[in-house]
């Protein structure tokens, strides 16, 4: 079997390299080559795709980094001179929760920023708070975050420098002002309302926006959860005696009310005895009598 007859381009000798010269293709276009592999290897480095729900920051190779943050879209820069670095600027959801089973700990958008705080309330009991915080960092000030905080990388970004240590830091030190009986009687919206408005101006200092905080869940030692249930108990029977009482007392009032009438209406008749005297004894008589009242009335005259 004969061989296929390829031409060989590259074998100047060949008899089948036909009209086309690659020394020849090359010294005539070496300068369009040229610029077409500069743009190969720049191109990357000067269109910056920036995608949904994320920013851009700028970092000079010069001047350090630049007071501004590039929005989604296609934006360009200075190649070699400036390197664009993007940031997720989404709303998360940070839980400080033991219960990795809550809907929201299922949520893809939602990340788990270890267990429940743990705190002490102002009378030295113990208790474990969980909380849910959303937050986003500051569009503007994306570039300052970037400066002061780092590149946010999984270990090194602003949720774990700022988000984490702030909330659990304030949740601490909020609870501490309450008392363990004031927590577990006293709306909760309010302490939730402090935490949060403590939060959001803390965060603030760092340039990340507070969108929501929950006050999931607090849960008591077992000591004051039993000490609770057995006051609970304890008010249900002094309830129960206190009704008792109340009964008591109202049918005694009943009963002295009924013989106060009574010993009223005796005494009527006898002030009209001691008033009107015979008179009354034979009205009294005739009342009884009816037609025979005259017959009686004339023979006690």
């Amino acid at each position: 079997m004969n061989s296929p007859n390829l031409s060989d381009f590259f074998n100047p000798n060949s008899p089948n390299r036909g009209s086309f010269d690659p020394d020849d293709f090359l010294g005539k276009n070496k300068i369009k080559l040229a610029v077409i592999l500069i743009l190969i290897f720049i191109l990357p480095n000067i269109v910056v795709l920036v995608g949904a729900g994320q920013r851009a920051v700028i970092f000079n190779r010069v001047t350090g980094m630049q007071k501004r943050v590039l929005e989604e879209g296609i934006q360009f820069v200075v190649p070699l001179l400036q390197q664009a670095v993007i940031y997720n600027v989404r709303e998360i959801s940070y839980i400080f929760s033991n219960d990795d089973t809550s809907e929201r700990s299922r949520n893809t958008s939602a990340k788990i920023l270890g267990n429940s705080i743990d705190t002490l309330t102002a009378d030295g009991q113990g208790i474990s708070v969980d909380v849910t915080v959303r937050a986003r960092p500051d569009f503007k000030e994306l570039w300052w975050l970037h400066k002061e905080l780092g590149q946010d990388t999984f270990k090194s970004s602003y949720v774990y420098k700022v988000i984490n240590p702030t909330v659990r830091s304030i949740v601490r030190e909020v609870i501490a002002g309450y008392t363990v009986s004031a927590i577990y009687s006293e709306d909760r919206r309010v302490i939730a309302e402090k935490i949060s408005k403590t939060i959001e101006t803390k965060l603030s200092e760092y340039k990340v926006v507070l969108t929501e905080f929950l006050l999931d869940k607090v849960t008591f030692s077992d000591a004051y959860q039993n000490a609770i249930e057995e006051k609970q108990k304890a008010r249900i029977e002094l309830d129960t005696k206190d009704n008792i009482i109340i009964e008591k007392q109202n049918e005694r009032d009943a009963i002295i009310t009924r013989a106060e009438g009574e010993a009223k209406a005796i005494q009527l008749k006898v002030d009209a005895l001691n008033r009107f005297g015979s008179s009354y004894v034979k009205f009294k008589k005739a009342q009884i009598l009816g037609k025979r009242a005259k017959l009686v009335i004339d023979n006690d005259l």
